[in-house]
């Protein structure tokens, strides 16, 4: 299932946008999709560490609760 592109993550005072997230009903998860040129550096990937965390902690919870 589509969710969103672009979808806005508050953390703090700061704003966080990844490319493009689905949710995988069968799995029960999320697919969070960054883009990238050029080569990865290990802060793209401490940043989407943050949004699997982001998701899975707080959003996550919220879809089990609507289930």
């Amino acid at each position: 299932m589509f969710v969103g592109s672009q979808v806005r993550i508050t953390l703090g005072e700061e704003h966080f946008y990844p490319d493009l997230v689905f949710y995988n009903r069968l799995l029960k998860c999320f697919v969070i999709i960054d883009l990238k040129i050029g080569k990865v550096t290990h802060q793209d990937i401490g940043q989407m560490q943050m949004y699997v965390n982001y998701y899975d902690k707080l959003l996550k919870v919220k879809m089990k609760i609507k289930q």
